[in-house]
């Protein structure tokens, strides 16, 4: 129980201060801009990705499910990370003009990443059988609606066709 604890409070550490940027960026602080600042970030999320990982696989909690709904977990987690890595793949490789990404993944779902790592927050901890894991991602999964929705007003308010995108595309 101690070692879950300790990766609990690592992951929710790293989600708090990844929020905290997010709300730094959003309300243009000069801050957030800094390549250091940035660079940060990436290394929080590296060590979020690695704690979380650490909690489902040290989770007292487990429960027992058939193998038909842990097959299912598998399925969201292996899926959930395709998606993130098809949408990165995609930004990456983006030459649009106004740098707003529509092509691809992006146009059909406008948070592709960000919907990645929510099926795969479901879907690892019940292919572990991770109670407590899996019922501490409503938290993951509030903040990484929080991320979505402020890089949402962002994009509304430097891109004008983003309105029009976001009607077209789902989450």
């Amino acid at each position: 129980m101690g070692d879950f604890r300790i990766w609990f409070a690592l992951t929710f550490s790293c989600y708090a201060l990844r929020t905290v940027f997010n709300v730094a960026r959003y309300r243009g602080s000069p801050i957030a801009r800094k390549k250091a600042t940035v660079t940060g970030v990436y290394i929080i999320m590296g060590l979020l990705w690695f704690s979380w990982f650490q909690m489902c696989f040290s989770d007292p909690l487990g429960f027992h499910l058939s193998r038909a709904v842990r097959y299912v977990g598998l399925v969201l987690f292996v899926s959930g990370v395709c998606l993130f890595l098809l949408s990165h793949v995609r930004i990456s490789g983006s030459k649009e003009e106004d740098g707003l990404v529509t092509g691809g993944i992006y146009s059909k779902v406008r948070n592709p990443m960000y919907l990645g790592f929510i099926i795969w927050v479901i879907g690892l901890p019940l292919f572990t059988e991770s109670m407590a894991t899996l019922a501490s991602s409503t938290l993951w999964i509030a903040h990484l609606l929080t991320w979505k929705i402020l890089e949402e007003k962002e994009l509304l308010s430097k891109h004008p066709r983003y309105a029009e995108y976001m009607k077209k595309t789902w989450f």
